[in-house]
């Protein structure tokens, strides 16, 4: 299974390209989720969804309205989840190995696939 198997994906392999490409989004069409990794080179995966967040809140984009993000990691990191959750505005954290089931039971919890 891939996350592309449930809508249209773009992969960015940076925490900059990943700005850059939901900036440019977020002005036609803006994504429904992002699935990041926090170990990203250059900027993080968690610097990366704070700066979308920024980016979201100076387009006004309403509270509640914003990109869903699941934040992915090799990390059993307490701290990095709580950064997640608290300034990324992360609804889930998963650690690797990515299980297919794992990814779904996540999507079907916020409504994201039936």
């Amino acid at each position: 299974m891939a996350i592309a198997d449930f809508g249209d994906c773009t992969v960015v392999e940076s925490g900059e390209e990943a700005i850059a490409t939901f900036s440019a989004a977020l002005k036609s069409e803006p994504f429904d989720l992002i699935f990041m990794d926090i170990m990203l080179p250059g900027m993080d995966g968690l610097q990366a969804l704070e700066h979308i967040r920024d980016l979201e809140a100076k387009q006004g984009v309403a509270p509640g309205q914003e990109a869903k993000a699941i934040i992915t990691t090799a990390l059993d990191d307490d701290d990095k989840a709580t950064r997640a959750y608290i300034h990324g505005q992360a609804i889930s954290y998963i650690t690797k190995p990515i299980r297919e089931d794992k990814v779904q039971d996540e999507l079907k919890k916020f409504g994201l696939i039936n």
